[in-house]
């Protein structure tokens, strides 16, 4: 048996109807795209538009870029015209904050973070104007010396800061708060007794000041010397290369030092007692030279001299004398004795130049005070002398006392009879 099923009819879009369906479909997403992006770039809020006017700087700076009032954000950068000399931002501000800006506002280009983007400051002048600011304005970027120098040093700063690796110093910036963390307190009394000591250091900083314009000086004057010090520290290597050359020398030479400390050690154990009577004999004898010490240069300058005058009395084979009569002194008197008792002490009596004649001396050799030399009758040149002089001569001369010459007297007498005769 057959069954017989009966076809279906099949109702089939056309292809003009598919192709709209598509084209409404695309529509309707880039609709929404562009939805999408109008609403992320605010296109249906309402804001008030100004410029700013900044130099080249302002090219730093990227559409969508923040700007602030005193760190509350009231807008953000729309666009960003650069004519290579200034550039020239136009700026969306958002109306609920539009009567907190004053007509008179500057900005100031600011980086976020060390690491972070730019964004506008505005920054209120000190005498702020009444007028808020309104749309189509045109302000300018802040010309202050504070606003130059804080953008300057920003400028300068972050082109170092971003050589920096930010992971390592994010570390170290951590690892250093972790380290103060709880430590405030101790923190702050050291910073106390740091001012205290500050505080005490300070009367003394010309004297610092002085110190260290001295250790200049000094530092000066060692490199000035330091050739002479290098050389000297040369020298010393020689001197300490040659004792270890001779090492077995100066060996043999503290073994022989050693040696001849042990004699000397046992002549002076033997010896002593003699070498202590020794220096206590001499004592005296020392002492009586130290007395007299202040007449031996005069002493020697008279010796000196009598040594030309010497040479002048026997010049050209000829003898050349001066005879000086002298009171003869007295002979001692019954109850008088000799002795040594002079204690008048050093005395030149002239030297090197001494008088002629010489003056009378008084010495305490053991004649009587009274007794001086002075109105004694003279035997000099009388008969009684020469035959005197004659009878102690004539031995010495090998003839009879009668032929002793008249002269003898004149040479002889004065010496018989205490007459000194100097020589010139």
């Amino acid at each position: 048996m057959r069954i017989r099923i009966p076809k279906m009819p099949v109702t089939l879009a056309r292809p003009t109807q598919l192709r709209l369906y598509g084209i409404v479909f695309i529509a309707v997403i880039a609709l929404l795209l562009s939805l999408t992006v109008a609403v992320y770039q605010q296109v249906f809020t309402s804001v008030v538009r100004i410029t700013l006017e900044a130099d080249t700087l302002g090219n730093q700076l990227e559409p969508r870029a923040d700007v602030k009032l005193r760190g509350l954000l009231v807008g953000e950068v729309r666009e960003v015209r650069a004519d290579g000399e200034k550039a020239t931002l136009g700026i969306a501000l958002k109306p609920e904050h539009v009567r907190l800006i004053p007509a008179d506002v500057h900005a100031r280009l600011l980086p976020k973070t060390l690491f972070g983007e730019k964004y506008v400051d505005l920054v209120a002048t000190p005498h702020t104007s009444t007028r808020h600011i309104r749309a189509g304005d045109v302000i300018t970027q802040d010309r202050t010396k504070v606003g130059i120098e804080l953008q300057q040093l920003m400028n300068d700063l972050l082109p170092l800061l971003r050589t920096v690796q930010p992971a390592k110093l994010n570390a170290t910036l951590s690892a250093f708060s972790t380290a103060l963390e709880g430590r405030g307190d101790k923190i702050g009394d050291n910073l106390v007794r740091l001012e205290k000591y500050l505080r005490r250091l300070n009367p003394h900083m010309p004297s610092l000041q002085q110190d260290i314009s001295r250790f200049a000086d000094v530092a000066e004057v060692y490199g000035e010397a330091a050739p002479d010090l290098l050389r000297i520290l040369r020298n010393t290597l020689t001197t300490s290369r040659t004792l270890v050359e001779k090492e077995d020398q100066l060996a043999s030479v503290l073994t022989s030092t050693a040696t001849a400390a042990n004699t000397t050690e046992g002549v002076l154990d033997e010896n002593s007692e003699r070498l202590i009577t020794l220096g206590r004999v001499s004592r005296p004898t020392l002492a009586l030279f130290a007395r007299y010490s202040p007449e031996y240069p005069c002493l020697l300058a008279g010796l000196v001299r009598q040594e030309a005058a010497s040479e002048e009395a026997f010049k050209g084979g000829k003898m050349r004398i001066t005879l000086e009569f002298v009171p003869q002194r007295p002979s001692y008197r019954p109850g008088e004795e000799p002795r040594y008792a002079d204690r008048s002490g050093p005395n030149c009596r002239g030297l090197p130049h001494p008088h002629v004649p010489a003056p009378p001396t008084k010495l305490n050799d053991g004649t009587s005070a009274s007794h001086s030399p002075r109105g004694v009758p003279s035997v000099s040149g009388t008969p009684a002398e020469q035959n005197a002089v004659a009878s102690l001569v004539a031995p010495a001369m090998g003839v009879p006392a009668d032929e002793v010459p008249a002269v003898t007297t004149l040479l002889f007498g004065p010496m018989a009879r205490g007459t000194a005769v100097s020589v010139a």
